[in-house]
């Protein structure tokens, strides 16, 4: 019996989307494959177990129909769905074996259920602890679950990623929760935001160190300690933590508005820009261009017009011994942030000193941690607390 138009559109469209994962599995076992190279790690962290479910299930339909009607196209559909399912399977399988190797759980049900880093109620303390170009600059609080002896809590701040010019302080509004609720004051900080007319390379940090010095001079009232600080951030906030962080201790910062810096105790940088002119060079058909664009709206323009503007912004540059404990959590296949230059860092801040710990994240793509209760997501989140732990930090 021939099956309706509707009916075959629709077999039409799910033997499309089951090709579709398969082609975005295969960029996965091999990254430099063009646009397919990046597709399947952000389909793996955006999707999780539910890829592996869906690959699987319409394997099984498909391979149902192949049975009734014996196509040669309808069995190679299935094959590419049953590759998918298993492939996925297998990455994910990886990134579990990666935590676990870190002293991670991972809950399974906070896997299927996660969300985005939505978290608007109730809603953080928002205070302005800075003007620039006529606009105000804010930090949220969150600020920490109650403590039996009433003591102070330590303090998180986070700075946010973007490329430095895009997103705001409400990036991770879910992960700051979530430490705030084991006993941290958590806060965020925005920052100026760099366009093609404005070029905060060398306004961004001293900006932040502004919101440093309100924290020394205001964390007391919101229940934190500010003689116990760590920062993180992500991408670029990556970038600006761990400059804010090593000149800071270093004594070469300079607050924009004046004030006491705090030190700082540690930093923890996810996928962090730490050489933005290797970024400007990376050559990626997909996101290449994003990378030059955003090293040029930052500096102004290109590592050859501006190489002392680069120099300044490589983290590199501020290495030094009073630098504080660093964790580096990279994705393996990230295409806009190229890994080998956290692995080059890694290697640089411990041979001058600095404890430093790097977690590589199998067949993992840039931004991999952003879904709440992700398995990337809880793998930062739990290996940034042992962090703090470790390093006085324990709330």
């Amino acid at each position: 019996m021939t099956s309706s138009l509707p009916v075959r559109l629709l077999i039409l469209a799910s033997n499309a989307v089951l090709v579709l994962l398969g082609l975005a599995m295969l960029g996965s076992f091999f990254p430099a494959i063009p646009i397919l190279g990046a597709l399947g790690p952000v389909l793996t962290a955006q999707l999780g177990p539910w890829l592996v479910i869906v690959s699987l299930v319409g394997a099984l339909l498909v391979f149902r129909r192949w049975r009734s009607r014996r196509r040669r196209r309808t069995l190679m559909v299935a094959g590419i769905a049953a590759f998918a399912a298993l492939g996925s399977a297998f990455i994910l399988a990886q990134q579990v074996g990666v935590a676990r190797a870190n002293g991670v759980k991972i809950d399974p049900v906070q896997v299927l259920l996660a969300t985005s880093q939505a978290a608007p109620n109730p809603p953080p303390v928002t205070v302005n602890y800075s003007r620039y170009d006529g606009a105000d600059l804010p930090l949220d609080i969150y600020r920490p679950a109650g403590r039996a002896d009433g003591g102070l809590a330590p303090i998180f701040v986070y700075v946010h990623g973007g490329g430095w010019g895009a997103e705001d302080l409400k990036q991770r509004e879910a992960d700051a929760r979530w430490f705030a609720a084991r006993g941290y004051l958590a806060m965020s900080l925005e920052y100026p935001l760099s366009s093609e007319t404005r070029h905060t390379w060398n306004v961004a940090t001293p900006q932040l160190g502004c919101a440093l010095a309100w924290i020394k001079a205001n964390a007391v009232k919101y229940g934190g300690d500010p003689s116990r600080l760590a920062l993180w951030g992500e991408s670029a906030g990556g970038n600006l933590a761990l400059n804010l962080a090593y000149k800071v201790n270093a004594g070469t910062l300079r607050s924009a508005c004046g004030g006491v810096l705090p030190q700082v105790q540690a930093v923890a940088a996810l996928y962090p820009v730490v050489d933005p002119a290797r970024m400007y060079r990376l050559d990626d058909p997909l996101l290449g261009w994003v990378g030059r664009k955003m090293g040029a709206n930052y500096t102004g323009g290109s590592p050859e017009q501006y190489p002392g503007r680069y120099a300044d912004v490589g983290s590199a540059t501020h290495i030094g011994p009073k630098a504080p404990p660093t964790l580096l959590i990279v994705p393996e296949a990230d295409h806009l942030v190229t890994p080998a230059a956290a692995y080059d860092f890694a290697v640089r801040a411990k041979a001058a000193g600095i404890t430093t710990r790097l977690i590589r994240m199998p067949y993992a793509e840039h931004s991999f941690d952003l879904r709440s209760g992700g398995i990337g997501n809880q793998l930062v989140r739990q290996t940034m607390l042992q962090f703090l732990v470790v390093h006085g930090l324990k709330p």
